[in-house]
């Protein structure tokens, strides 16, 4: 992997390339609403962190990380744990983002707006849960980290003013990082082989075109889940800082 000194340079690493994982990246630097831009290592998006070695842990915790959000269904928890979950040192949150799979009959672009649709609740939780104390520096992430991760890092970087472009790339770099051969990283798991993720960025431009139309935008949706102006306020905060370039 990278050592820890080359990911917090000034212009630090996107894409973290530490053992175990292949999808580890870090949504900091996009320019955000009102001047800012969303702070470097402070919300990372994942794929699952389950069969990752104690040194990609131990480079985690030298991160800052402080809280790991599992968005996976109840049953991967129990088939393949979280390697945080029972860490001393940075919280374990488990928000199970489905409460079943609707992809077979609605197809990935389906169930994104399905989880916009019928998932606020949990969709809030995530939000809630970044703002405890210590919430932050935080992961979020799910098997691939892909979907149920990209449906959730979209709405969250959508709340701080993300232009959507932005956004709809940040969520294609998933194919990139499942298409590259990494020869670091030895999967004893669903990873391993030729799997092939797809993220096409029609898929996420038309769930955000969704999130407009049915939702009136992040702030809207989140707000009729009983999240107030007062914490979605802080959270800018938490997660965006002034932009030096604007």
């Amino acid at each position: 992997g990278i050592p820890l000194a080359a990911m917090t340079t000034i212009d630090p690493e996107r894409h973290l390339a530490l053992d175990g994982t292949r999808n580890v990246r870090d949504v900091g630097g996009y320019p955000a609403g009102g001047g800012r831009r969303t702070r470097w290592r402070t919300l990372l998006r994942s794929d699952e962190l389950t069969r990752i070695p104690d040194a990609t842990r131990a480079a985690l915790e030298d991160l800052g990380l402080r809280q790991v959000i599992d968005l996976r269904w109840p049953e991967e928890l129990v088939t393949a744990p979280n390697a945080f979950r029972r860490s001393g040192v940075v919280r374990y949150t488990s928000i199970p983002l489905l409460a079943d799979d609707p992809t077979p009959h609605a197809g990935l672009a389906g169930m994104y707006r399905h989880v916009l649709d019928a998932r606020g609740t949990q969709l809030a939780d995530v939000v809630r849960a970044l703002l405890v104390d210590d919430g932050v520096p935080a992961i979020i992430g799910c098997a691939a980290g892909k979907d149920r991760t990209g449906v959730t890092i979209a709405l969250l970087l959508d709340l701080v003013g993300v232009p959507r472009d932005v956004i709809v790339d940040d969520y294609a770099l998933s194919a990139r990082y499942f298409a590259s051969p990494v020869a670091h990283i030895e999967f004893d798991d669903w990873r391993s082989g030729s799997l092939v993720v797809d993220s096409p960025p029609e898929f996420m431009a038309s769930a955000l075109a969704h999130l407009d139309e049915r939702h009136g935008g992040a702030r809207r949706l989140l707000h009729r889940h009983g999240v107030s102006d007062t914490e979605l306020d802080r959270l800018m905060d938490l997660l965006t800082e002034p932009d030096p370039a604007a």
